[in-house]
Order: structure tokens, then sequence, then C-alpha cells
């Protein structure tokens, strides 16, 4: 069977050459002038891979390649970005966006063809069930355009609590702090019960806790400190042997850093209630950024040791 290449190219003449040449390379191939109409197009075809340029008007591939790995009927879809430039910057913002391959224009198009190949063969090798969408549910351009204001803000939100977190950094040295100013921006974020950081300082770990009301702060530290102990830590300084506390939903994040696990963040929610997947991944998020964090602290108190 024909695979089906889409192509989304806002020049005329860019798309005329591309298409000969993937046309002349066995692919059916399936064009669009801007980002929008490229993304109609893969929601009522459902290609088998993508090519995109960067710099269009409107929707750019980045944003692009963004909604189509963020949607689960198309984040199956391989898609290479396809530009004029070649800086390190740019190429990085390409594989941010989640594209599978970053390549830049050049005469022939033999590097685009290339991987088109190579992503086509691993894509065939893979048992995928494509299911064809109703017309009728097809995203008009105005729906895409929505979705793609909604990814920006997420993403913007994102990319705030990134920088919030970055900025305990600047008191690495100060365990103590670094946790109250982490419980502060949580709990300005999520609604939960009970926060608790553990940090594992090699022979012992150190477990620094934000318990609300109703919540015995004990307990809770004899809960973090099990997990841990779990999870492979070393116990506790402080030995908690208070067992009375069985929270339902808590959620477990470990902070590791190249296969070492410097320690993990454990958060209750408020109530019975469960945390949302939105909720899931911030906690992600944070614990991401913390790992440098964490490694930065314990950088510090080995040096100071040392003296």
């Amino acid at each position: 069977m024909t695979h089906r290449v889409l192509l989304v190219e806002d020049s005329p003449t860019q798309t005329i050459t591309i298409r000969k040449k993937l046309e002349a390379s066995g692919f059916t191939v399936l064009a669009a002038r801007t980002g929008a109409e490229g993304l109609v197009i893969a929601y009522n075809e459902l290609p088998d891979l993508i090519v995109s340029d960067v710099v269009m008007s409107g929707i750019n591939g980045y944003q692009l390649c963004r909604l189509v790995k963020n949607d689960p009927e198309l984040s199956s879809i391989p898609v290479i970005l396809l530009t004029k430039l070649d800086g390190s910057l740019d190429r990085f913002w390409g594989m941010k966006s989640g594209a599978d391959r970053f390549i830049p224009k050049e005469p022939g198009f033999t590097s685009l063809v290339k991987a088109v190949r190579e992503l086509l063969e691993d894509w065939s090798k893979e048992s995928r069930l494509r299911v064809m969408p109703e017309p009728s549910k097809a995203p008009t351009t105005e729906e895409i355009n929505n979705r793609l204001n909604q990814l920006l803000e997420r993403l913007l939100f994102e990319a705030t609590i990134i920088d919030e977190v970055r900025k305990l950094g600047e008191e690495a040295h100060n365990l103590p702090l670094v946790a109250e100013q982490l419980f502060d921006l949580m709990s300005s974020i999520l609604n939960y019960e009970a926060c608790g950081l553990l940090v594992n300082e090699s022979t012992e770990s150190t477990v620094l806790s934000d318990c609300g009301k109703g919540v015995q702060e004990r307990a809770f530290l004899s809960y973090v400190n099990r997990i841990g102990i779990q999870l492979g830590l070393p116990r506790s300084r402080d030995r908690h042997d208070d067992k009375t506390y069985f929270p339902q939903n808590s959620v477990t994040q470990p902070i590791d850093v190249k296969g070492k696990r410097l320690g993990l963040l454990v958060v209750v929610p408020a109530g019975d209630r469960a945390f949302k997947a939105g909720d899931l991944k911030v906690v992600r998020i944070i614990c991401e950024q913390l790992s440098v964090i964490l490694k930065l602290y314990l950088s510090h108190k080995e040096s100071a040791t040392r003296l």
C-alpha cells in the first residue's frame, strides 16, 4: 500500500518541488498551504506522515507539531519539520515541539526522502490501529485555532511553573528555605492536605513537610519515610514510627538524576479527591526542576564537608 504524506508548505514553488520528489519516490502526497489547513486535512485523512515547513504565517511548524503530538487522534503520526534554518537553537525547538526529525532544506531534498522512508519503515513495524474519524467530527479551522490558543496558554503556564521552581535554586544551600518556598508555590497551584519532600543525603534522608489542619505531622512524616524506604532511599534521620496515617489517592513522584534517586515528593490531595491529569503533570514538572536544585544542594553540602 502506498504511504500517504501530508506536505504543509506555504510556498507554491517549494510545494511543487517537494511533491514531485516525494511522488517520484513512490509516495502519495496531500498538500496544504497553511498550518490550519494542514491540521484539517490531518484530521480528515489521517496521513501516514507529516512534512511541514517551519516558517509560515498563522500557525507555524513548531505549533502545528505541538498540536499533532498533543492530540490522541494524531499523536502517533511521525512529523518532519523542514526549514531553511540550520542553527542549534532551531533544532532544539524542533525537538522540543515533538518532531521526529528536523531537516534543513537542501537542493534535491535527498535527506528528506531518506528520513521519510526511515520513519515510515519504523512506523510500519509497529502494530497500530488507525480508525478513520467521522467527517462531521473533524475540527474546523476556527476550532483548530482555539486549540492552539489553549495549547499556548498551557505551555505558558508550564513555563511559569518551571521558572518559579528554578528560582529556588538561588537558595540551594538552604534546604529548609527551599522546602518552605516550594510548599508555598505548590499550595498556590494544588489543593492538598499534606506535602512532603524527602531528600537522600547518602547515609540517611531528610524529610520536610507541609501539613494542613487535621493531619498530624509526625504521622505524615512516618508515612513519607515508609514510602522512601520502599523506593530504596535511606531511612529518615528522625525515626518516625507512627503508622496511623494512610491517605487515599496520594501521589509519589521520585526525583532522579541520571539514574540516581535524589529524593521524592509526596502530595496528598485534600479530602478523598484524586488529582486530575493536569495536576499530576504539574507535580512531574516541578520534580524535574527540583532534581537540579537537589543536586546543587548536595554539591554545596559535600563541598562544605571537605572544608
